[in-house]
């Protein structure tokens, strides 16, 4: 009877040391292999190590406004137009450097991506001149006088006979001409002088035989009696005594 307990100790033990080896196997199996990540110091370490340069840090161009990189102790220009791709002159000239051996840590440069262009300058324009006042022409003008000698005439001889109504009418078809001095005269010897007169062209003066005031269109002889009768000749003089024109009364 010890010796059927012993047997089934020894199974047990036995199956129990199998179990828990094929147990270990397995963990040991189903562990996930450990990943190593090189660290940034041993990343730079091994750039050191194999004498490859550090690249300079490039800035990120953002839509908000241009492409800025801040000096780091070390730089130099012709570094970092390099490492941007720019040339050194236009890196000077987008920044309006003085002397461009001399860079101060923290500095902000301005990265001329595509190259600098100079800002253009917008010649100023000249204030607008104030229009000219227009000149208003009227819309008829004045007929200017006709040059030439004067053609003075005896237009007509009205209510002959009637001292108050009869009327030698003289009319000026030529050149302005002064009056002054003029007659008008018949056989008999009745004479009409007229005073300081301008007759302007195509213009007429009537002459009355009765009283009245005179005007520049009307003269009045101061007559009592008729001066001119039916048939008779009638004489416009200049001032010279030269006749100019007769007409006969109807």
């Amino acid at each position: 009877m010890y010796s059927r307990i012993w047997a089934i100790f020894v199974v047990s033990t036995a199956t129990m040391l199998i179990l828990f080896l094929l147990g270990g196997c397995a963990r040991l199996s189903l562990a996930p292999a450990a990943t190593i990540i090189p660290t940034r110091p041993l990343l730079a370490a091994t750039k050191k190590a194999t004498g490859v340069p550090t690249a300079l840090p490039v800035a990120s161009p953002t839509s908000a406004g241009p492409l800025l990189y801040t000096v780091r102790l070390g730089d130099t220009l012709g570094a970092i137009a390099q490492a941007h791709g720019v040339s050194v002159d236009d890196l000077i000239a987008a920044n309006d450097l003085a002397n461009p051996d001399v860079l101060s840590v923290g500095q902000t440069l301005t990265i001329p991506v595509g190259g600098f262009n100079a800002p253009t300058t917008i010649p100023p324009t000249d204030a607008p001149s104030e229009p000219s006042p227009t000149l208003m022409l009227p819309t008829s003008l004045p007929t200017l006088t006709p040059s030439g000698p004067p053609l003075v005439e005896i237009d007509q001889a009205l209510a002959s006979g009637d001292a108050a109504a009869e009327v030698v009418v003289v009319r000026n078809r030529g050149g302005m001409v002064s009056l002054e001095g003029w007659t008008l005269a018949d056989a008999e010897g009745n004479t009409f002088t007229f005073p300081a007169l301008t007759l302007f062209s195509d213009a007429k003066v009537r002459v009355h035989s009765t009283e009245g005031n005179s005007m520049p269109g009307d003269l009045y002889w101061g007559r009592v009696n008729p001066a001119w009768s039916e048939g008779e000749l009638i004489t416009l003089s200049d001032a010279t005594g030269n006749a100019i024109d007769t007409y006969i009364v109807p």
